[in-house]
């Protein structure tokens, strides 16, 4: 028998209910008492009032979801619904994000300034052993706005972990209050940049961390099927290669494959600045 999926399209107001996808389950965050949690605090919000299916997938994905990946929640169902033994299926934008650099923790600290202290002391709070140094990300574990659906067996860890973020962030004096509460910007498709909390950044990571742990079997929506940033229009062969190489190390642990890799995407980086893409 298939799994039954859960697949909510969050919403803020009318505008934005109006745009959802009638293939996703509304979820209405229109009180939005927690502006500064985004996307987080409806999802525990839904944790804590629900019991959960061990059977089903569920998902919860922002506004903006078929401006980011270019698809329907038809598309997503009947992906989902091919699943198979599944605990994770990812439908990730920005592939090139995800191809040009070592992991998603490397990529956010090349957007945010402290992004990476915070992140590394965060997850030493919850593991002293992660070293995020060691971790390769490929397209097979890198999943960007927490566009993903999962079963209970991935979401009971997921709530643990943010739990736990939640306690830190929310306690004044705590040892990583400042440094998950501090402002960044981020930017949106559009070009404009949008306010947000180092939290937020670290929250949306944390998720490939724990896809690269190897504990749960992942399905992918072909990523580099996503719309590309600008910067990277008509590169796609070079990202697949990328993401090639690192396939490669996390296959074989041949360091060879890492050195082409930081080789090839530093060329492919500097070309998109030096050709006036970036």
């Amino acid at each position: 028998m298939a799994s039954r999926i859960h697949a909510f399209q969050i919403f803020y107001n009318d505008a934005t209910r109006a745009s959802l996808d009638p293939d996703f389950e509304p979820l209405d965050n229109s009180a939005n008492e927690r502006p500064d949690w985004y996307e987080y605090w409806p999802m525990r919000g839904y944790f804590s009032a629900n019991a959960l299916d061990e059977s089903a997938y569920y998902g919860f994905f922002s506004p903006l979801f078929f401006r980011k990946t270019q698809l329907s929640g038809k598309q997503v169902m009947a992906f989902a619904s091919q699943a198979g033994e599944a605990d994770a299926i990812t439908f990730s934008p920005h592939p090139c994000h995800g191809a040009c650099f070592y992991n998603v923790f490397e990529q956010g600290a090349n957007c945010f300034p402290g992004f990476l202290d915070a992140a590394t002391k965060f997850l030493h709070a919850l593991d002293p052993a992660i070293r995020l140094d060691a971790l390769v990300n490929d397209s097979r574990n890198t999943v960007y706005s927490n566009y993903f659906l999962a079963k209970p067996r991935f979401w009971g860890l997921w709530n643990g972990v943010f739990n736990r973020l939640f306690e830190l962030a929310e306690t004044p004096g705590s040892p990583l209050h400042d440094a998950l509460a501090r402002p960044v910007e981020y930017a949106k498709d559009d070009g404009e940049t949008k306010p947000a909390q180092m939290k937020i950044m670290v929250m949306e990571r944390v998720v490939s961390l724990m896809l690269a742990s190897g504990a749960f079997k992942t399905k992918n929506y072909p990523p580099f099927a996503m719309p590309l940033s600008a910067p990277f229009a008509g590169r796609l062969a070079d990202l697949v290669a990328l993401d090639a190489l690192k396939i490669a190390y996390a296959e074989t642990g041949d360091r060879q494959f890492l050195r082409l890799f930081e080789e090839q995407r530093n060329r492919l980086l500097a070309s998109t600045v030096s050709g006036g893409k970036a």
